[in-house]
């Protein structure tokens, strides 16, 4: 079916045609929700106290070596623990030499952090290197034993890990930070204390300890491992790029004080990054299983559809609210953070788009435009923000972020157009993201009501735009729970 078929009038017969492979994509988002949610929100949770206990400059220290995990585990661990996911499904693979493997890996990478800590702390006086190591080696034990766990069916125990993770992180902010008054030490030993009681459940609830055999290493397994994961370290990276780098061009462009104001800005916009990750993990699954269907493209276009209807709508809703949402978040001198809130959330709209097709990519195992378009962004990112932040500050950070997720998306969208025949909507999208442009823009500056008014507006005309997928949304939900309390009556 071409991208033309797939018009307003055929989206509801092909929503109903499908409702089996809809209502699986549904549930495994769920599934994934409940434990996911709580990791990655958590953080939000606790910006009050972090903007309370902290100031912006301490919060910009520590948010930063915080992020440095995020490129520092895949590059010293060469992806190992993408690997460790993926085979752990196998059933012809065996589990033991897996996580031996696994392990051996993870244990070069803590053993070149600990190395490079160690150096940067004598030679250049790092601060914090001892916290940042031993946070480093509680997210390696907690990714391994959690993702092993998940791998092997463990599926209601992964979301139980989740959940212990987040409330061991809660407990120990809480005591570190508020009552103790420790700092930036405080914050990065309340991640670390939050991870090892995860993984440390995990370990033992999964009984992974089983599987612990250090002579069942296998060179050839292995191999088949790297071979997967290392292809992946370079997207990781330049994603990382894309998403991050501009927390520490604003250092070096406008001082720690105006990263701390980004860093924390930067925070909200997580709460559409929270929405997209928790469905991609379940479309992760869908669209392996149903890249080689001859209707796919129905299909994949139908999902999309609701997807950017959903996420952009919410990301709208958020802009909309950004004043009072800020006021409660954003504490004392962090206050003025409010103002570069909407254009980080519409970044954030169109990585979460583009996020989207990157499953595609997955299913198809071809990762080369994968790549590639994600180191596109990442340098013109990092060069558009090197020669904007000297002379906009924050604003120039995420202009250059904006840009460089539209020209992920765009490439993106281009491509698999013509790889797989995606049905995109492209004036559907365009008119759902230029309302989004039109409310980021009246809610980033001071305002009389009239703009209030025209951001309502244009957030009701975002919500409506798709009346047909969200019609047939509601129907699909409605009909879900009634079959799902039918059912637990009958239990009853």
């Amino acid at each position: 079916m071409s991208p033309s078929e797939l018009g307003p009038g055929r989206c509801g017969s092909v929503l109903a045609s499908n409702k089996g492979r809809i209502a699986f994509l549904l549930g495994n988002t769920l599934v994934f929700a409940l434990g996911g949610l709580a990791v990655k929100a958590v953080s939000l949770v606790l910006m009050p106290l972090y903007t309370t206990a902290l100031t912006a400059g301490e919060y910009g220290t520590a948010e930063l070596l915080n992020s440095a995990i995020e490129i520092v585990l895949p590059l010293l661990s060469l992806g190992v623990v993408e690997a460790l996911y993926r085979f752990s499904i196998d059933d012809d693979v065996p589990k033991d030499e897996l996580f031996a493997g696994s392990l051996v890996v993870l244990g070069g990478g803590v053993v070149c952090t600990g190395a490079l800590c160690a150096l940067g702390s004598v030679l250049w006086n790092m601060e914090h290197a001892a916290a940042f190591f031993v946070l480093f080696c509680s997210v390696c034990v907690f990714k391994a034993t959690t993702q092993l766990a998940r791998g092997l069916g463990h599926v209601r125990r992964f979301v139980l890990y989740g959940l212990i993770n987040a409330l061991a992180m809660v407990v120990s902010t809480y005591l570190l930070l508020v009552r103790a008054h420790t700092g930036i030490e405080g914050y990065l030993w309340s991640y670390t204390i939050g991870y090892l009681v995860g993984g440390l459940v995990a370990f033992l609830g999964s009984a992974e300890y089983r599987l612990l055999a250090p002579f069942r290493f296998d060179r050839a397994l292995l191999r088949r491992m790297l071979v997967y994961s290392l292809p992946l370290v370079p997207n990781l990276l330049s994603w990382w790029l894309v998403s991050v780098s501009g927390r520490y061009v604003v250092l070096w462009g406008s001082g720690l004080a105006a990263a701390g104001l980004f860093t924390a800005a930067s925070k909200m916009p997580s709460l559409i990054n929270i929405v997209a990750s928790v469905f991609q993990q379940a479309w992760q699954y869908s669209t392996a299983r149903e890249i080689d269907s001859p209707d796919r493209g129905a299909f994949f276009g139908v999902v999309m559809r609701g997807y950017s209807l959903a996420t952009l709508s919410v990301a709208g809703l958020v802009i909309a609210l950004n004043r009072p949402i800020s006021r409660v978040m954003l504490q004392a001198e962090f206050a003025e953070g409010w103002r570069y809130v909407p254009l980080l959330m519409l970044v954030a709209s169109f990585g979460v788009i583009s996020i989207f097709f990157e499953s595609f990519y997955q299913a198809l195992k071809n990762s080369g435009v994968l790549m590639a378009s994600t180191a596109l962004g990442a340098v013109v990112n990092v060069i558009l923000g090197v020669a904007l932040v000297p002379f906009m500050g924050p604003w120039g950070a995420g202009l250059a972020g904006a840009v460089a997720y539209m020209l992920v998306l765009v490439v993106r969208a281009c491509d698999l157009g013509r790889r797989i025949n995606l049905p995109i909507d492209r004036l559907r999208l365009t008119y759902q993201l230029a309302l989004l442009i039109s409310i980021t823009a009246c809610m980033s500056f001071d305002g009389g009501s009239w703009l209030t008014v025209v951001v309502w507006v244009c957030l009701g005309l975002l919500a409506t735009s798709d009346m047909t997928v969200l019609t047939n949304s509601a129907r699909a939900v409605t009909e879900s729970l009634r079959r799902r309390s039918g059912g637990l009556l009958r239990q009853l």
